[in-house]
C-alpha cells in the first residue's frame, strides 16, 4: 500500500532519496501514510474532492524526493528537499494516469498495458529471448533505472530507448 496508494518508493538505499507517485484507484478519495527512516519520518497525504486535489509531503533532513502529482493537468513531477510541501490544484479533465519514467517501478510499468508493450518491445529488440516477469516480488518493486543496472552491457542507446518508450506510452503520445 505504501508503494501504490501512497506512492512511496526508495530510489537510494535507506530512503536517502525517494520517489512519491501516488496511484489512486477505485473509489479511494484520500490516503495518508507515514514511513520512518533513519533520517526521520516521511509522510504523504493526498485527497480528491470533486475536481480538486491536494497533496502534502514531508521529507526529513538528509533526504530528497521526486513527487509526481496524481491527476495534475500537466502531469507535474517536482524535485523536493527536506521540509513540508503542499500542492492544491484542479484535477485534469482527462485525469490520465501517472507518467512513467526510469524512476518508475517494474510493477508500475506492467500495470499500464501500453507502456508494458512498448517497454518489452524495446527490451526484446536489444535482448531477444530474455523473459521479463513483473509479478516476481523481488523485481516488481525495482525502479527501471535500477533494473537496467543489472542488465549486462546495457548501452546508453538501450537506456535511452527504454526511457523514451516509457515517457511516450504513458503520456498519450504514440509509442
Amino acid at each position: 500500500m505504501h508503494r501504490t496508494i501512497g506512492g512511496l518508493t526508495a530510489t537510494e538505499p535507506g530512503y536517502r532519496a525517494v520517489r512519491i507517485a501516488p496511484q489512486p484507484g477505485g473509489e479511494l478519495t484520500s490516503a495518508r501514510l507515514r514511513h520512518t527512516t533513519r533520517y526521520g519520518d516521511i509522510s504523504v497525504a493526498w485527497a480528491k474532492d470533486g475536481d480538486q486535489a491536494t497533496v502534502d509531503v514531508t521529507i526529513p533532513e538528509g533526504t530528497t524526493g521526486d513527487v509526481v502529482l496524481p491527476w495534475h493537468p500537466e502531469q507535474l513531477s517536482v524535485p523536493v528537499g527536506a521540509g513540508h510541501h503542499h500542492w492544491a490544484y484542479q484535477i485534469a479533465e482527462d485525469a490520465a494516469g501517472v507518467p512513467l519514467s526510469l524512476a518508475s517501478t517494474l510493477r508500475e510499468v506492467a500495470d499500464n498495458a501500453k507502456a508494458w508493450r512498448a517497454f518489452t518491445d524495446v527490451f526484446a529488440r536489444h535482448y531477444p529471448g530474455i523473459p521479463l516477469d513483473a509479478k516476481a516480488p523481488e523485481a516488481a518493486a525495482l525502479p527501471i533505472s535500477t533494473l537496467l543496472d543489472y542488465v549486462p552491457g546495457a548501452s546508453a542507446e538501450f537506456r535511452s530507448e527504454i526511457e523514451a518508450s516509457l515517457i511516450t506510452s504513458s503520456n498519450g503520445l504514440p509509442a
